[in-house]
């Protein structure tokens, strides 16, 4: 059978050759061999936090008062979405991640159970509630050690570590995963690029380009329901994003399976 031929559209790359954009990128050649991993087995922490995730009740949480948004059990990190981040943490051989945007943090212990032993996961979640509903899974994994977790705005935290930066005992960042609220992404993603040391030469910065995900909610009554609730699809924001990204020289990006994934521009001979 003949090779398939891939094009990349627009500058991104997408589908089945995600890297075709970097023929020379780092993410084609891992920098260092990882263990191999599977997917978590019946029982172990990970598992048991998807289903706890699956069977709550959000939108109760939400009418009363539990939760500071109305957040969607298809929130938590999939399977797909944790194979992904496994694969860039491998391909750059990240021992330090940041998460901006948590949820239950499912996605931070399926990061911290495949990171080196003395690696570190720093998440910065907003909602108290569903980081406590997190930990209690993370607490029963032996990497949940790894994991740190900022509680507040997401941009006091990251101006916190980004002050840390100048500091000489600061490990830089090698993988970034921005999957928060879609008006303060570019935000996030600019003090991210802009701050010396807060990011490794090797850094891959992930951001989550699903509509509505993180998006706070407004009441609406519609139909004799006056409970029900309407979000901003943040669809501008990622449009926004996407255009800055690849106006950047200094940065290259694909975008596959909802994420739009940047690194450095690799100098050219």
């Amino acid at each position: 059978m003949a090779a398939m031929q891939w094009e990349p559209v627009m500058g991104l790359a997408s589908g089945a050759a995600p890297t075709a954009t970097f023929p020379n990128c780092h993410l084609l050649k891992p920098v260092a061999a990882q263990k191999a991993w599977s997917a978590p087995q019946p029982g172990s922490p990970l598992a048991e936090l998807r289903k706890a995730v699956q069977e709550e009740d959000w939108e109760r949480n939400y009418e009363q008062g539990f939760t500071k948004i109305n957040m969607r059990a298809e929130w938590s990190a999939s399977e797909e979405r944790v194979s992904t981040f496994r694969w860039l943490a491998s391909s750059n051989a990240a021992s330090r991640v940041l998460e901006i945007g948590s949820f239950c943090g499912a996605g931070a212990l399926a990061l911290a159970e495949f990171i080196p032993a003395d690696g570190e996961v720093r998440s910065l979640e907003l909602d108290s509630f569903v980081v406590d509903f997190g930990r209690r899974f993370q607490l029963k994994s032996l990497a949940g050690k790894k994991i740190t977790t900022n509680v507040g705005p997401a941009m006091q935290a990251l101006q916190s570590l980004a002050a840390e930066a100048n500091g000489h005992r600061f490990k830089a960042f090698d993988l970034v995963v921005i999957d928060a609220d879609k008006e303060g992404m570019q935000s996030y993603f600019d003090l991210l690029w802009s701050t010396p040391g807060l990011l490794s030469e090797r850094a891959v910065v992930c951001v989550d380009m699903t509509l509505f995900k993180g998006q706070p909610p407004t009441r609406y009554v519609k139909f004799g329901f006056p409970h029900r609730w309407h979000s901003n699809s943040g669809q501008a924001e990622i449009d926004t994003l996407r255009a800055a990204v690849q106006a950047r020289v200094d940065l290259r990006s694909f975008e596959f399976g909802g994420l739009l994934v940047v690194t450095r521009t690799e100098a050219q001979p």
